[in-house]
């Protein structure tokens, strides 16, 4: 199974928790990483052994949501409120966040966001049975 790696160090980083044993969540933050080409953002997986990671995670696992968005100033931004702020940090992104202001987007976000949170054991299982199987 592929982790997500914490990208480099900068100091005006945001911090992205996310729950990588989900493959949707996983591929998502592998898309974040290829597209974060000024380094904005450090990534941080259930397997990244830094104490402060650990504690996010924690904090992660105590929400409904599978990402966790924190800016350099500690605020925090949780599941489907987090994806504009991701997007406009990324250099090809800013498009995309403009979407986020048409009415009615964030609310079919925030379903689908849902979805995938409450089901991304199911979803880690349902890709993991067939690795299995083969092995």
């Amino acid at each position: 199974m592929e982790t997500v790696v914490s990208t480099a160090d900068n100091q005006g980083a945001w911090t992205i928790a996310c729950d990588d044993s989900c493959p949707v969540v996983r591929f998502l933050a592998h898309l974040v990483t290829k597209a974060d080409s000024r380094k904005t953002f450090r990534i941080v997986g259930r397997d990244d052994s830094a104490e402060h990671s650990r504690e996010l995670i924690c904090e992660l696992n105590s929400t409904p949501w599978s990402l966790l968005l924190i800016d350099s100033d500690g605020e925090r931004y949780q599941g489907p409120e987090a994806i504009p702020f991701i997007l406009k940090n990324l250099p090809s992104g800013r498009l995309a966040a403009v979407a986020y202001t048409l009415p009615g987007t964030m609310w079919i976000t925030r379903q689908l966001y849902m979805c995938v949170s409450h089901n991304r054991r199911k979803f880690a299982k349902s890709i993991s049975s067939p690795i299995k199987a083969r092995a």
